[in-house]
């Protein structure tokens, strides 16, 4: 019977990492977690797990291994999430805010407090190319580590050492000043599996009205996606958005 882990804030937190190439770095990331506090890997199509050499290299974060969850895409590592981190040393484009590894832990400890089904991810991507533009557009936020003199070349194991450390620092910080939540009445926040079933509704109505090439949707749909993500939907808001869509579905086919 596996055992069960700490029941604390961090626990409402995964770190994602993308089609890893090298099984030594999950077992060192696993590592970088556990020493941390933070128990909970989803892996995305990695080439090599389990292995012997991540279980070696996880010294003692085995439990964490073991746990791991492997899906095959992005997608559905994310479709229960509320808000996604994509972490990136080389931001291609910024359709908001690049928040600081820093900023980025306190926020989600933050709000994780505040909203108690909250679940966030820190998603990382291969060791050689980072995360895709289509993988960092199915993220919330952007965060990066900053470096000195430009020289941004961390091994990802180190990369998720660094977010676990701010993380569990900001969780100390948290238990010293509980915050007063019970005058907040928040609607939640919108998952990840239903932003996209958003984004899929909207794309073939402006297909449907011709607004959008179907030929050629992805280029628009982009900026129309960064559009909706500078601001966290919540499940009310999804529900009205698509039921606003469904009305110009019948109006169109009627």
């Amino acid at each position: 019977m596996k055992k069960p882990f700490p029941d604390t804030l961090l626990n409402r937190i995964r770190i994602v990492m993308v089609r890893t190439s090298h099984s030594g770095n999950i077992g060192a990331a696993a590592r970088a977690m556990r020493v941390m506090g933070l128990y909970h890997l989803t892996l995305v199509d990695p080439k090599h797990f389990p292995s012997q050499e991540a279980t070696a290299l996880a010294s003692g974060a085995v439990d964490v291994l073991e746990q791991a969850v492997v899906v095959p895409t992005l997608e559905e590592a994310l479709k229960d999430c509320h808000v996604a981190y994509a972490t990136t040393a080389r931001p291609r484009y910024i359709s908001s805010k690049l928040y600081t590894v820093e900023e980025a832990a306190i926020e989600a400890v933050r709000d994780i407090q505040v909203a108690d089904d909250q679940q966030i991810a820190f998603v990382f991507g291969t060791e050689r190319t980072g995360l895709t533009n289509e993988e960092i557009e199915l993220c919330q936020r952007m965060m990066t580590i900053p470096t000195e003199n430009r020289y941004n070349s961390l091994n990802i194991a180190s990369a998720i050492q660094v977010v676990c450390y701010e993380l569990h620092k900001a969780h100390k910080t948290a238990l010293e000043i509980p915050m007063i939540t019970e005058h907040f009445d928040l609607d939640p926040l919108a998952n990840g599996e239903m932003r996209e079933g958003f984004y899929q509704h909207l794309e073939e109505v402006l297909c449907q009205t011709e607004f959008l090439d179907p030929n050629e949707p992805k280029n628009i749909m982009k900026k129309v996606r960064n559009l909706f993500q500078k601001r966290d939907l919540t499940e009310p808001e999804i529900h009205l958005l698509r039921g606003i869509l469904t009305a110009i579905n019948r109006k169109i086919e009627g």
